[in-house]
């Protein structure tokens, strides 16, 4: 299981850490209406979004892999991350022809919801089955997250890139923390 954290941890650390990349590049961007998605509309900083975003589905895949190769009883749990996978992948397909009119922006944006409901339904079932005090801050820091971008979608505020970053940082933290532990828990369960 070891393997399974190195992967999950990788994909976080990827992402975070290209994202990091283009706001050093473009800071401007975390005080703009918009998120994450507009360092895909840069040149200086198209290549370490796409790495981020590509890598992070790449280590999460590899991650699944890992865990099918292990037992059959982990598709589920392998499943959970193919999928957040893809997520990933659409909303970084989705990222550039999101300028061309209303349809796409609004399909761009809709996935990206689609992500951060999914990640806070795999971050809650980790801490239901963690229970680790140190899952459950995770979790209330993804939440404020999330609740600044929902806040910034409704254009209450105007901070949508750092709600996307402080949802990221707390996912990112529990996603390796409790991930492969749960799953190892859960096999041994079913022996």
């Amino acid at each position: 299981m070891e393997i399974v954290k190195r992967y999950i941890t990788l994909s976080q650390v990827s992402l975070f850490s290209l994202l990091l990349v283009c706001t050093a590049t473009i800071p401007s961007i975390v005080t703009t209406r918009g998120g994450a998605s507009n360092f895909g509309d840069h040149t200086s900083t198209v290549v370490p979004y796409v790495l981020g975003f590509g890598l992070c589905a790449v280590f999460l895949c590899l991650a699944a892999t890992r865990l099918l190769s292990i037992s059959d009883r982990l598709r589920i749990p392998a499943s959970r991350l193919l999928f957040l996978a893809l997520l990933l992948l659409l909303v970084l397909i989705s990222t550039f022809p999101r300028k061309v009119n209303s349809t796409y922006s609004a399909l761009h944006d809709y996935i990206g919801v689609a992500l951060y409901l999914y990640e806070f339904l795999l971050s809650a079932w980790l801490v239901v089955n963690k229970g680790a005090s140190l899952a459950v801050l995770f979790l209330c820091i993804e939440s404020i997250g999330s609740v600044i971008g929902f806040l910034s979608l409704e254009n209450v505020i105007h901070l949508l890139f750092v709600g996307q970053i402080v949802g990221a940082i707390g996912f990112g933290l529990l996603l390796p923390a409790a991930f492969p532990s749960v799953v190892a828990t859960r096999a041994c369960l079913t022996d």
